[in-house]
């Protein structure tokens, strides 16, 4: 045997598998850290085969390219995982929030108290440290709840109108939520923080209200977009929505929702009587303006929001109009004997419901 002969050729078989080790590693690299190479992995789990293929084909198309311009592609895990969590027959994102969910210790519950609303037994509801919402929690620590008058008021109208369906946009912590669930009236409630929906949830579940609650978890606004968080660091319930968040994947969820518009939400409420409260801090305009055809389908007989903020600006003008046009009348929550004059829309309480 030429043992010579044979060495050559182990040492060949050697460096080219070497070689190749060398090649492949380089040719793969560009995209391991590559957002559409975790899409890959995120849905190969549950994909077919066929769609597996379909992915690496897709994958294998990108190797030409560097990192860098993989990297700035628009497919993202965060879309997949979004597009897994909406519903299906909704033309947008519509999300529900899972409330079976045991979220009691998240670290921004700072404590659950009794939510004391006068005429209803107490239920505990789940708040923030008073530092950081010196409003709505503070208030609730101290004083067993917040906007109590109000709450009455719009209790008093569900019990004199036993169809109508309650519709909570901008719930926050949940304060209406919870006071009209205690009630007996189920309720739907939006909000486009996270953090607000798990604190809700696990007072829900604290109060054995589960099942007379749907949340939804969306920012609401005049068109679909992910729209970033602007905080208040001393008022949580201030949070403000930032349109125009272009990159989903930059943001995480806690500084950033999926918006959806009002006419998203009519094959919930078509032909039905609501009462909707709406706080979505000065993106009532714009949900308005996105729910055309839901003012159309829906009878909503009551819309209670904040004034405040729209005293004397542009934004309240427009509500006014729309409002108006679609026959709605501006009342002080506390006396809906006689409708406000618009001529003195400066000098409005802070709180109004319109009346059809």
């Amino acid at each position: 045997m030429n043992y010579s002969k044979f060495i050559k050729q182990l040492v060949f078989v050697f460096i080219l598998g070497c070689t190749a080790i060398v090649s492949l590693h380089v040719m793969y690299k560009p995209f391991l850290n590559s957002a559409l190479f975790a899409k890959y992995i995120d849905s190969s789990s549950s994909a077919s085969v066929k769609e597996i293929n379909k992915d690496l084909s897709e994958v294998l198309k990108y190797n030409e390219f560097n990192t860098s311009q993989v990297r700035s592609t628009p497919v993202t895990p965060r879309t997949d995982k979004y597009k897994h969590t909406c519903l299906d027959g909704f033309s947008n994102c519509v999300r529900i929030f899972d409330t079976s969910v045991d979220y009691s210790q998240v670290k921004q519950i700072h404590k659950c108290v009794a939510l004391r609303i006068p005429s209803l037994a107490n239920t505990p509801i789940c708040v923030y440290d008073p530092k950081i919402d010196i409003y709505v929690s503070k208030s609730i620590i101290t004083g067993g709840n917040w906007e109590g008058g109000n709450i009455l008021t719009v209790i008093e109208i569900l019990r004199r109108n036993p169809n109508l369906l309650f519709l909570d946009l901008g719930c926050n912590v949940g304060v209406y939520t919870l006071s009209i669930a205690n009630a007996g009236r189920n309720v739907t409630a939006l909000d486009a923080n996270r953090k607000n929906l798990e604190m809700l949830t696990t007072s829900l579940r604290k109060g054995n209200l589960t099942n007379m609650v749907t949340l939804i978890w969306n920012a609401l606004s005049d068109k679909a977009e992910t729209v970033g968080f602007k905080e208040d660091l001393k008022n949580i319930g201030g949070l403000q929505m930032l349109s125009g968040v272009s990159d989903a994947g930059a943001v995480s969820d806690e500084k950033s929702s999926v918006s959806i518009v009002l006419d998203d939400l009519v094959p919930m409420f078509r032909n039905k009587s609501v009462f909707i409260k709406m706080d979505i801090e000065t993106y009532e305009l714009k949900a308005m303006l996105g729910g055309k055809t839901f003012f159309e389908e829906v009878n909503i007989k009551f819309l209670f929001m904040e004034w405040f903020h729209h005293k004397d600006n542009g934004v309240g003008t427009g509500i006014i109009q729309f409002m108006t046009e679609r026959g709605y009348q501006p009342f002080n929550p506390s006396q809906t004997s006689f409708p406000l004059k618009i001529e003195n829309r400066k000098s409005w309480s802070g709180d109004i419901v319109w009346i059809k």
